[in-house]
């Protein structure tokens, strides 16, 4: 079965998703889109049950307060006027009001001929005195009277005075959300005897002069005459599963308290009152007094302190302000996101906020960036309060902290995985790699191949144009790399400048011909800032084999070790791993190792080839050869150890400790041979010498303490070592030579200088290349180099030294054309200082 998963998996992103991609143009996406999309995705859902499971609907409901409480409070509306029964009424007349005072504050406001009276109290038994007079009053067919049903926790029910009609009732019940605050307004509610109409929707409906007929119920509107109102549903705004039965709408407060003017029963029965503000307005008569217990939370009691609840007159009189300004057809109902713009809103900061986490590097950057994010966020959401329009706000808060927690937390997974500057896996993600490759391999599939590339003179581009120029080149690879790679195969950086491939789906021969056609495509060179630049790749291959348990660490290991094979046979090639490279790789290791201590026990020493005068046949000085003599191995070859005295960086230590000794040796030589005050020392410096910084001082120090004339030392540097920065090349010489010291070009005419530069160096000698001079009886070509090359020495007044002379005829031939000094075994081979010593006595001036 895993077999079989796995084979669909591999036909659907080998052919499936290529074809798809193709047919709808898509353009694949990166790494940092596709963890946004998925972590926005993600996060979208899980928020999304969030909801669903009613966990956000506290927090959604707060902040929607919190919005509404930050709102300016409006104006008082003319149209209604509140008669409300304060503390000071209830010590003058007493509580409950008798009939009669009742009556007397109905009467006294009938007499300014208001529209409507609502009268927001209780009184379904008598209380004399008054209740003839009361019962008159209640017969007004503008007064509309209120009753409770007894949905009310707590409270039972209550029936409207006997002696209102039907038609002139309106039941008090404010749904009340989990959190005790009352948010929703609740118009309507159908049943077979009609239907039960509000408190707030009788005072509109007699204010508006509807008649019964007017009100129209269906199943998502209540229809008030022309005017659709929609009905609050389940889900709507920060609600979910909330009781929305009946026909309620979200309540609109337009102020924190009383929502019109307000007067109590001392001032109405007094007259202490402008009479246009009962004239053709309603009047609601309520409590107001806090010792009544006719008080509710709102979205302005915060904390939920009694001092900040309001009382159910000026709750009424919100609810009646709301239905005027529907009836007017102004902007009074709240309006909602339908669920799938919702998920879309959420999403698209879920998106938002996975790509900042992804595009912003510096976490300060990021917080400030969220923060911003957040409070854009909740400025939408004000706006759309302002607007009564409610749009979630905590959603997508969480939303935005969850997805950019997760594409942090995949940040932080990836930086442990991938490479940072070119995006691909690194070295341990491909060791992995490689070995689910090895453990899912069965002996009838295709080998498990590695391929090791290394760029060829990338230390040279790096310490040439910059280590900016060297990071593009490597990310230019790397595209190249994946845009040349079967899908099947696994790219990986696993180096400096070192990438690796895994192929698990080709045999070998097909396996060689692919990384043949890949070197020639990676072989093109880049263009940068205009500049053409060399992109050639070393690539050392290692092939898993059937009858062997391979590591993931051994076969990389041997895919290295081919590439440094590759990089040893010239460069720009591939190498497959053979069981000798192995053993070659673990000698030069071994090789290192042993030349890190041989400084210290002492084991390098000095030989010194003769340099004779050609003229005079006399000795002219030695040049001084480092040879390493091991305890147990005997002599190691310059061949083999230099190159690796180089890479280690043990190349200074060893050509100050060359250079001290062989003035050491010269000092001597001076002092035991007065006759031989003219003698030289010849000594070579590399590479990394003529690059270090305190150079100058080192040789300075070495010839103060050893009390060697500076004109008897020649420094021999090679062409390439002046050609890579000329002007700062010149200046070194030229400190040099302040120190007295004789300077020599090295195998001249191997190299690649200028002659329009070899006039500018502070030069005393040339050394013809062995080369050169091994051909010279054989090639009349080597003779017109050494030629030109004498004459230019003379030209520029320096002495001409050939190396490599074997041979009577070669002596002949350069002495015929005027050659200064020759070197080579014809004269002696390398001695020891022994037999150095024993050669000066043979030659007495």
């Amino acid at each position: 079965m895993k077999a079989t998963i796995k084979a669909i998996n591999h036909r659907l992103h080998r052919h499936v998703v290529p074809w798809v991609v193709r047919w709808w143009g898509i353009t694949p996406l990166n790494t940092g889109s596709k963890i946004v999309l998925l972590a926005s995705v993600l996060t979208s859902a899980l928020v999304t049950g969030m909801k669903v499971a009613t966990i956000l609907e506290p927090a959604e409901l707060f902040l929607f307060d919190r919005l509404v409480r930050s709102l300016p409070s409006e104006d008082l509306d003319p149209r209604m006027t509140i008669v409300g029964i304060t503390e000071a009424d209830i010590r003058q007349y007493g509580w409950p009001l008798s009939d009669q005072v009742l009556a007397q504050v109905i009467n006294q406001i009938q007499n300014y001929q208001p529209r409507v009276v609502g009268l927001d109290l209780y009184r379904s038994t008598p209380r004399p005195p008054g209740s003839s007079e009361l019962i008159e009053e209640l017969a007004n067919p503008n007064l509309v009277a209120i009753r409770n049903v007894g949905s009310t926790q707590g409270q039972s029910e209550v029936p409207p005075p006997p002696t209102v009609d039907r038609d002139r009732v309106g039941f008090n019940d404010f749904p009340t959300d989990s959190d005790g605050i009352i948010r929703r307004n609740l118009i309507f509610v159908r049943s077979q005897e009609g239907g039960y109409y509000s408190f707030a929707l009788r005072v509109i409906m007699a204010y508006a002069g509807y008649s019964a007929d007017a009100l129209r119920a269906e199943e998502n509107y209540l229809y008030l005459g022309d005017r659709a109102i929609p009905v609050l549903s389940a889900q709507d705004g920060g609600y979910q599963n909330v009781d929305s039965r009946g026909y309620q709408i979200l309540l609109r407060y337009y102020t924190a308290q009383m929502p019109a003017q307000h007067i109590s029963i001392s001032q109405a029965l007094s007259g202490q009152f402008d009479p246009d503000w009962i004239t053709d307005n309603i009047v609601l008569i309520g409590t107001a007094a806090a010792s009544l217990k006719d008080r509710f939370y709102t979205p302005f009691s915060f904390n939920q302190d009694n001092e900040l609840t309001m009382p159910g007159v000026a709750i009424h009189g919100q609810m009646i302000r709301q239905m005027l300004d529907i009836v007017d057809g102004q902007l009074a109902l709240y309006r909602f996101l339908p669920q799938w713009a919702e998920g879309l809103w959420l999403w698209g900061w879920c998106l938002a906020a996975g790509g900042l986490a992804w595009g912003i590097k510096r976490p300060s950057l990021l917080l400030l960036a969220s923060s911003l994010l957040i409070a854009g966020l909740i400025g939408i959401g004000w706006l759309g309060v302002s607007r009564l329009l409610w749009i979630p706000l905590i959603e997508p808060t969480t939303g935005m902290i969850g997805t950019i927690a997760g594409v942090l937390a995949y940040k932080l997974l990836y930086r442990t995985t991938h490479d940072s500057l070119t995006g691909l896996p690194n070295r341990e993600a491909f060791m992995g790699t490689i070995q689910q490759a090895l453990h899912h391999r069965r002996p009838t599939e295709p080998p498990v191949i590695v391929a090791f590339m290394g760029i060829d003179r990338f230390k040279v581009i790096n310490e040439s144009l910059g280590h900016q120029v060297g990071d593009e080149v490597l990310q230019m690879m790397a595209q190249r790399l994946v845009q040349h790679m079967p899908p099947e195969a696994q790219i990986a950086k696993v180096g400096g400048d070192e990438f690796a491939l895994l192929l698990t789906h080709l045999p070998s021969s097909e396996a060689r011909d692919l990384i043949d056609r890949l070197q020639d495509a990676l072989s093109e060179p880049f263009t940068l800032r205009g500049q053409k630049l060399p992109s050639t790749l070393s690539i050392g291959v290692a092939i898993s084999q059937p009858e062997l348990e391979h590591k993931p660490a051994n076969l990389l290991r041997d895919a290295h070790t081919a590439m440094y094979r590759a990089k040893a046979l010239g460069r720009s090639r591939f190498e497959v791993f053979a069981a000798g490279m192995l053993a070659d790789a673990v000698n030069r290791l071994q090789l290192e190792s042993d030349l890190l201590s041989a400084l210290d026990n002492h084991e390098f020493l000095l030989y010194y080839q003769p340099i004779i005068n050609l003229k005079t046949q006399q000795l002219a000085g030695f040049e001084a050869l480092v040879r390493w003599r091991q305890k147990d191995r005997g002599f190691v070859l310059p061949s083999a150890f230099i190159p690796a005295a180089e890479e280690t960086g043990l190349i200074m230590a060893l050509g100050q400790w060359i250079f001290r000794e062989a003035c050491w040796q010269l000092r001597s030589w001076h002092d035991q041979f007065p006759q031989h005050r003219h003698l030289t020392m010849s000594i070579n410096l590399s590479n990394r010498q003529f690059g270090q910084p305190n150079l100058i001082a080192q040789i300075e120090t070495a010839l103060q303490e050893t009390q060697v004339n500076g004109h008897c030392v020649r420094l021999e540097i090679t062409e390439s070592m002046v050609m890579g920065d000329v002007d700062a090349a010149i200046d070194l010489m030229l400190k040099l030579k302040s120190l007295d010291l004789k300077l020599a070009i090295d195998d001249f005419g191997t190299g690649y200088s200028s002659l329009s530069y070899l006039h500018r160096f502070p030069m005393d000698t040339l050394k013809v290349d062995k080369s050169f001079v091994g051909r010279l009886e054989k090639s009349n070509e080597d003779r017109a180099i050494i030629h030109t090359i004498l004459t230019l020495g003379q030209k520029l007044g320096m002495e001409v030294v050939a190396e490599g002379v074997e041979t009577e005829t070669q002596v002949a031939m350069l002495c015929q054309e005027g050659c200064d000094y020759g070197q080579g075994y014809f004269f002696a081979k390398p001695l020891p200082a022994a037999d150095a010593f024993a050669l000066l006595q043979k030659h007495p001036l």
